[in-house]
């Protein structure tokens, strides 16, 4: 059987995550799952939310529209982009979670190369790889070089930074953003750790109506449901829109209903809104506890951070991957987060930290003690 290879490697983090689950069921020993980029302080609560959810209609068990339901779509503009017309619903295409979302993207341009930032989510170049799209790296948003941006390039923007956790200014954010807009460069802003958070503006509203960007973003982590696999991209260029349309067709024919359903639920309802709330309270709490933690306790790696703190779901700690395994934490080395100076950034690792603190403190207490 002949096949055309990805040129890609599997998933470090996939793997690494079968590594502790498989170290788990040979032990019986229980390991702190912080290799994972999904919330795990709480889950969220939908024992109200499915009960406004009627699976007797063809709503339910239908197709839903190649676009996303509109209802949905209108949702969407009224939480993302509340000084958009809710008519600019067509704007808003639905996808199954932010991965495909991205991949779709990158399909969809035809730029000569794509420049991501130099500590990156290992999946982004994959895609690219996949795609036969070419690729660079900055360091800061502010040192991109204006001349050497086009309408041929495109930029990945995520913010709060996944593995890291560094936030910019929102303001200053803005006006990067604002900046590159001016150039003809297309900027994918990638953040779907944001809504998690409560930041100063609106940012997504604020870039929505430039002419240059695309949001993709997922449901995954604002409201802790990465098993409904279900996401967005926003973006106001026609042909763009026409074009993803298309082929969303021809790989998805649609995004499951039920998961479009949950989501208006969760975004539109009272009892949808509050169990939002609870679980963003709840997981924010204990994020910025276990944050507060780590830099009490001198874990974050000053290269990265100086005397500040991150302010995402990730952070990077100076402990090594298979450090951090031997005492029974699952890990990503950072090595698997950049493109060059592996061995450098090998010593390091980025974990999620997005579990209950009572338990975050219980594991590195331990290594703590061990080490003293």
């Amino acid at each position: 059987m002949k096949i055309n290879p990805s040129k890609v490697t599997f998933s470090s983090i996939v793997g690494i995550g079968q590594k502790v689950t498989k170290a788990e069921k040979e032990t019986g020993e229980e390991y702190l799952h912080l290799n994972r980029g999904v919330n795990a302080v709480t889950n969220i609560d939908l024992s109200e939310v499915i009960k406004n959810i009627d699976p007797n209609t063809k709503e339910y068990q239908v197709y839903a529209p190649n676009l996303g339901m509109e209802k949905l779509r209108r949702s969407i503009v009224k939480e993302y982009f509340p000084s958009e017309s809710t008519d600019e619903f067509t704007n808003v295409t639905i996808m199954p979670g932010g991965m495909p979302g991205l991949d779709l993207i990158i399909q969809t341009l035809n730029v000569d190369n794509i420049i991501f930032p130099k500590f990156y989510w290992g999946s982004y170049s994959k895609m690219a790889t996949i795609r036969g799209k070419s690729f660079s790296f900055y360091d800061e948003l502010s040192n991109l070089d204006e001349s050497l941006l086009n309408h041929n390039t495109c930029v990945f923007i995520c913010d709060p930074n996944n593995p890291t956790g560094v936030k910019l200014d929102d303001e200053v954010l803005y006006r990067q953003i604002q900046r590159l807009n001016s150039t003809g460069v297309t900027i994918i802003f990638d953040s779907p750790y944001r809504k998690l958070f409560k930041y100063d503006i609106d940012l997504f509203d604020g870039i929505g109506n430039m002419s240059n960007v695309i949001v993709c973003e997922s449901f995954s982590k604002s409201l802790g449901i990465s098993g409904a696999r279900l996401g967005f991209v926003w973006c106001n260029n026609k042909e763009f829109n026409a074009e993803l349309n298309i082929r969303i067709l021809y790989e998805f024919n649609g995004v499951c209903s039920i998961s479009q359903l949950l989501v208006n639920e969760l975004l539109t309802t009272n009892v949808g809104k509050t169990a939002v709330n609870n679980f963003r309270g709840k997981t924010t709490l204990d994020i910025f506890k276990n944050i507060d933690y780590l830099y009490d306790n001198g874990l974050l790696v000053k290269e990265i951070y100086g005397d500040s703190k991150p302010r995402g779901m990730f952070a990077i700690i100076n402990m090594g991957e298979d450090f951090l395994f031997k005492n029974k934490i699952g890990a990503v080395g950072l090595d698997k987060f950049v493109h060059h100076d592996k061995d450098m950034y090998s010593s390091y690792s980025r974990i999620c930290l997005s579990v209950p603190h009572d338990k975050f403190v219980k594991f590195f207490d331990n290594i703590l003690k061990s080490v003293k």
